[in-house]
Parts: C-alpha cells; sequence; structure tokens
C-alpha cells in the first residue's frame, strides 16, 4: 500500500506544480501586457502632443 499511496503524493505534487508555473506564466504575460499597453499609450500622448504643439504653432 505504501507504493501507491507514494505514488500518488509525487503525482499531485507535481500536478500542484504545474498549477502553480501556469498561474506565474499567466500572470507574468498579463505584466507584459499591461507594460505594452503603457507604452502604447504614452506613444499616443506624445503623438498627441505633437499635433497639439504643431496646432499651436499655426
Amino acid at each position: 500500500m505504501g507504493m501507491k499511496d507514494e505514488m500518488q503524493d509525487k503525482a499531485q505534487k507535481a500536478k500542484q506544480k504545474m498549477q502553480d508555473a501556469k498561474e506565474q506564466a499567466q500572470q507574468r504575460g498579463k505584466q507584459g501586457q499591461d507594460r505594452l499597453r503603457e507604452k502604447g499609450e504614452q506613444g499616443r500622448q506624445a503623438s498627441f502632443d505633437d499635433v497639439r504643439d504643431e496646432i499651436d504653432d499655426r
């Protein structure tokens, strides 16, 4: 009986490890998307400022 319990324990630990890795990957992916979105917004803001300055110059 001990061998079966040991195998189930190992399987459970492996399953937990996979779940943790999946959650970490999702978190990193979300952080990456947030950073890209921020950069995109900064880029749009910069281009809007350029256009506004151009209009002000006229």
